[in-house]
């Protein structure tokens, strides 16, 4: 009878064990597998980037969920993305810390750029950099339906000399409707003239790679 009735429990034992270790090898194993993805996909084109992911459970990593994600990358080479919702993912972390140096984003070469959030608040941008008055037009024909062309084209034609430096600056806060960004504080802009969306199209060239 003692042996029958220590069966049960001993099965109970090993099942918990058996959960336990399986938690304990997700909360390992888990992040750094969600890091080395995202490392990939945002140098696909060259550079290198430090991930981390951080949550607890680990699991919640499964379904893009998580604590905070920290990003540190430089010598990057991505396209712009105009996709309007590209936050959703990025939303679903607590907190947010991307910092990229000596990086290029379609036409703009980019000195800096820096995007945090904590909790609640909205998204802080900073970007600085430059571009010149060729790259911009090659990208504006590439996509000449993208709002704000005109405002470049006029960049373009004030600048007069295709290879002039034309210095960007960006500072903003931004918040995320269900994935799409809205302006909410700040403002860019390069050679004096306002950026219009160009801010949301750099900082969308990285998201849509996490």
């Amino acid at each position: 009878m003692p042996l029958a009735r220590s069966t049960p429990a001993r099965i109970a034992a090993i099942v918990a064990a058996a959960i336990v270790l399986l938690l304990v090898v997700t909360q390992l194993v888990l992040p750094g597998l969600g890091e080395g993805a995202i490392e990939d996909r945002l140098t696909e084109n060259g550079g290198v980037a430090d991930v981390s992911l951080s949550a607890l459970p680990a699991a919640r990593l499964l379904w893009g969920d998580g604590d905070e994600i920290g990003i540190q990358a430089s010598g990057l080479d991505l396209d712009l993305d105009t996709q309007p919702e590209v936050f959703d993912d990025l939303d679903r972390f607590d907190d947010v810390k991307i910092a990229m140096a000596g990086s290029q984003a379609g036409p703009i070469e980019l000195d800096s750029f820096a995007l945090t959030r904590e909790g609640d608040e909205p998204y802080a941008l900073a970007i600085r950099g430059s571009t010149s008055p060729t790259e911009l037009a090659e990208f504006v024909a590439a996509d000449s339906d993208l709002p704000g062309a005109g405002v470049i084209a006029g960049v373009i034609d004030a600048a007069g000399v295709g290879t002039l430096d034309l210095p960007l600056e960006i500072d903003m806060r931004l918040e995320s409707d269900s994935g799409r960004v809205h302006v909410i504080e700040g403002d860019g802009e390069i050679a004096g003239i306002p950026t219009g969306p160009l801010a949301t199209w750099i900082t969308n060239a990285i998201v849509v790679r996490l």
